[in-house]
């Protein structure tokens, strides 16, 4: 016990021996050496509180850097042209929809939790493939985890239940696992009914609104799909895909990098009355252009 110590080190102390975590044991540890006295007499005291503070620290940081290397049991390897993630609240009818856009081979029961790990699937738009991953309503570490690195998060809602609950329940979980800021796209399962202008409504079940859905899936991933062909020769039967905003540049390096060291120009072929233009590099691409590539 410091000498002549005032309240403030009491109370921090009284913290500290209540600290049931390192992490709090640490605030209460510098609160203790904060408010300590500054003098000869308390200089081992506080020596011994720096050495504890020390100590908690690296096993704190030990502790984090092992969270860190730690490998997520469920792995998802990204594939296509980009990756969604599906959300929603348990019988949200995440398992149904799934199935219905990839065909996926995924447990529907109309029971809590079906769905023990994540189930991935592939859907088709004009061509290119999407993969999307149903996120278990158990919301585990590792099914966060991809959710952090997905392209997009589609939350689904039950159309039957209240959709404003089921909102702010699933904008909490996304903030509180700090993806409050990932693009989102909400659609509302199991309703007829047009209950939100905001919120696309499907049936999984009956088929309805999945072509919107995928359209909307596709507008907010903001991609842009871009054909190619060489002078004189036919368009590529599969596009490349590229995000919005590309330039002939990209959609180059896209084919073969070799390619720009010999760049002479390009031709751009569209719906618009410029097509056929010459262009360079830095011309910016539409969805759907084809791009004739001139090297050499």
């Amino acid at each position: 016990m410091p000498i002549n110590a005032g309240p403030e080190y009491f109370a921090a102390e009284k913290k500290y021996s209540e600290a049931k975590t390192k992490k709090e044991k640490i605030i209460a540890l510098e609160e203790m050496i904060r408010t300590a006295p500054k003098h000869k007499s308390s200089e081992k005291l506080l020596r011994n509180l720096k050495k504890r503070l020390a100590k908690f620290k690296k096993e704190l940081n030990k502790e984090a850097t092992a969270r860190a290397k730690a490998k997520p049991k469920d792995i998802i390897r990204k594939e296509g042209a980009a990756q969604v993630c599906i959300i929603g609240l348990t019988n949200s009818g995440k398992s149904s929809l799934l199935q219905a856009l990839t065909n996926a081979n995924v447990k529907i029961a109309d029971y809590p939790f079906t769905t023990k790990k994540p189930k991935v699937g592939m859907t088709d738009y004009a061509g290119v493939g999407i993969q999307l991953v149903e996120i278990p309503s158990t919301f585990t570490p590792d099914a966060i985890a991809i959710v952090r690195t997905c392209d997009l998060i589609l939350i689904l809602l039950d159309g039957t239940k209240d959709l404003e609950r089921q909102l702010k329940e699933l904008a909490k979980l996304l903030e509180k696992s700090g993806l409050g800021s990932k693009r989102v796209l909400i659609a509302a399962n199991k309703s007829d009914e047009k209950k939100s202008e905001n919120i696309l409504h499907v049936s999984a079940k009956a088929g309805d609104g999945l072509l919107r859905l995928r359209e909307e899936i596709w507008s907010r991933l903001g991609l842009i799909r871009v054909y190619t062909k060489s002078p004189d020769g036919l368009k590529s039967e599969k596009p490349l895909t590229l995000k919005s905003g590309s330039t002939v540049r990209d959609a180059t390096k896209e084919v073969h990098k070799s390619l720009l060291k010999n760049f002479r120009f390009a031709r751009v072929f569209n719906k618009t009355k410029y097509s056929g233009r010459k262009v360079g590099l830095e011309y910016v691409l539409s969805d759907l252009d084809v791009v004739e590539i001139h090297a050499g």
